[in-house]
């Protein structure tokens, strides 16, 4: 036996008539022999060593909700410890992918968001591979739940960054709280289960929701109504005051917002007030339902609608929204005063002030209410005329007092 071509680390080791060939790298290689005294050469293909391709698992994710999106980390082994470099999706059932399947450093990952409106059963299936080897296929199956007590329930999607606060996306109730108590435990809000007047609720008993009809939950204090928020599972709370600040900067800037049609001309819509140059007044106080005056609504830049913002009720605002627990803003900011003017130390600019910066109540953003009690009242209500608006501020009650024209409205923060 003789070694005539080496490829690398190709051996060939002779014991007696037999013969061990040793090959780290791959190629074309020849072994030579002589059979009485004839010489003959073998030619030998030297092939990679086997590869043992990934295998993926099915997987069942924690379940989402409806028009959010959610990353889900894929799952696989491989043999040979080789990391997987890339991966595919297909079949997705009521989904669609958000965030392109990509691996980095073996972990791979895929972002996926329900179709418009869908809450129910979704599922998907998805490969990897590794070292050009691809994984068998393998489903992810989960569920998408509605945001909020109901799948009747409406929300809209405040972006990240809304009004330039820096703010993480959140969700809202795209109307003022009302009072829902599912008596045939359905899961779905029926007629009769909601009260209509809004006041006198037994809090435990009722949960808030986002619907358009009925009056606003009200008469409720502002510990009860940031407790109400909470029951509704995890990730709910009272609104903010940083978030409110993001829905009024955001709809500040929107061109339909403004009676002159364009921002910074005429007034920036009051809503129910009682003021009808910027506002309306209601027949009803407080207002309800889709079909009433254009103003109890506002655009936001997405493109979806908010309702009573600036009238209608006022609204129990959560100053500090990473402590747990309601909590009161400045007390000793007790000076009222147009919005550009407020003087007190303890108010940021980004508490309660307009992008513009230099808006007044005459151009319908609002006024600041000072006082000591520090429970922050955002909005306005039914008669508060040319004193309500998006961006209303009032410091004067403690987070104990209940009246009939304060309500409250949630967030849900994914």
């Amino acid at each position: 036996w003789s070694l005539i071509n080496n490829i690398g680390d190709m051996t060939v080791t002779s014991g007696g008539s037999k013969a061990e060939l040793t090959a780290t790298n791959t190629g074309v290689g020849y072994i030579q022999i002589e059979d009485n005294g004839v010489q003959k050469r073998i030619t030998l293909n030297i092939l990679a060593a086997l590869d043992n391709a990934p295998v993926s698992a099915s997987l069942t994710p924690s379940n989402g909700y409806r028009e959010i999106e959610t990353i889900i980390t894929l799952s696989y082994t491989d043999a040979d410890s080789d990391q997987a470099t890339g991966c595919s999706i297909s079949g997705l059932s009521n989904l669609t992918e958000s965030t392109a399947c990509a691996c980095s450093s073996g972990t791979c990952t895929v972002g996926v968001i329900g179709i418009a409106s869908y809450t129910g059963a979704v599922s998907f299936n998805y490969t990897v591979t590794a070292n050009s080897a691809t994984s068998n296929q393998s489903g992810v199956n989960f569920t998408l739940n509605a945001i909020g007590a109901s799948s009747t329930d409406e929300w809209v999607r405040i972006p990240a960054n809304a009004g330039g606060m820096g703010l993480s996306e959140f969700y809202v109730m795209k109307y003022e709280a009302k009072a829902w108590n599912d008596g045939n435990t359905n899961s779905t809000i029926d007629g009769g289960e909601v009260d209509t007047d809004g006041t006198g609720v037994a809090t435990g008993s009722n949960v808030p929701v986002s619907i358009a009809d009925n009056q606003p939950w009200r008469s409720i204090d502002a510990n009860d109504s940031a407790a109400e928020c909470e029951s509704l599972g995890a990730n709910y709370h009272l609104i903010s005051n940083p978030e409110w600040m993001a829905i009024a900067r955001d709809i500040e800037n929107v061109n339909a917002n403004w009676t002159g049609g364009t921002v910074g001309t005429g007034c920036l819509f009051r809503g129910n007030s009682g003021d009808t140059t910027c506002g309306y007044n209601s027949a009803t106080d407080p207002d309800s339902g889709t079909g009433r005056d254009a103003r109890a609504k506002h655009s936001l830049s997405t493109g979806q609608e908010i309702f009573d913002i600036s009238g209608n009720v006022w609204e129990w605002t959560d100053w500090d929204a990473a402590t747990v627990g309601f909590q009161i803003g400045p007390t000793t900011c007790t000076t009222s005063a147009e919005l550009p003017s407020v003087a007190c130390g303890a108010l940021a600019d980004a508490d309660y002030n307009t992008n513009n910066g230099g808006y007044t109540r005459t151009e319908g953003v609002g006024y600041y209410f000072g006082g000591s009690g520090g429970a922050a009242l955002r909005g306005g209500s039914w008669d508060n005329s040319t004193l309500a608006g998006a961006f209303t501020l009032y410091l004067f009650d403690s987070p104990t007092i209940t009246l009939t024209d304060i309500g409250f409205r949630c967030v849900f923060r994914p």
